[in-house]
């Protein structure tokens, strides 16, 4: 796997694009003082290689799902891989990760109701998921910050980005 380190350009792209995704290139090219087509040229390279993503994101609450839940969740032994795209595969899983330390996957989810979370926990996720030893399910009250503002971390820091 190639290391691709982003430059100040790409950077500033990404920026541009995060507060308005079909923002026009030619938009872009002027702020940034730069040819429309370095700015397209330079968007379909970080969206070829899966650096970048264009899409809308919706807010749950404000979309009117009731339960927003995040589940810590165990499996047994050299089930890790397997267990997290199978739960991946759940079209009310918005987020799946491995993880260290006490659990072995975490996941978010959304639900209508209370009990569809219950019955997702006790009766889905063991049903397709057999390997699952435990789950620890925390129902979100508020959501504080959910954020995608690339521009902080660019402050902050200088990531290398796996391509």
């Amino acid at each position: 796997m190639r290391i691709m380190q982003l430059d100040e350009l790409d950077k500033q792209i990404i920026m541009a694009l995060e507060s308005d995704g079909r923002r026009p290139y030619r938009d872009i090219a002027r702020d940034l003082d730069t040819p429309e087509a370095t700015i397209r040229s330079r968007v379909g390279r970080l969206i070829d290689s899966g650096l970048i993503r264009i899409t809308a994101v919706g807010d749950p609450q404000k979309l009117g799902v009731s339960v927003n839940a995040i589940s810590l969740i165990r499996v047994k032994p050299g089930t890790i891989k397997e267990t997290a795209e199978l739960l991946s595969s759940f079209p009310n899983v918005r987020f799946v990760g491995t993880s260290f330390g006490s659990a072995d996957i975490i996941i978010q989810t959304l639900h209508a109701s209370t009990q569809e979370l219950h019955r997702f926990i006790s009766e889905e996720v063991p049903q397709a998921a057999p390997a699952v030893t435990s789950t620890e399910t925390f129902q979100l009250a508020e959501v504080l910050k959910s954020s995608w503002d690339w521009r902080e971390w660019f402050r902050q820091e200088s990531p290398k980005v796996m391509s």
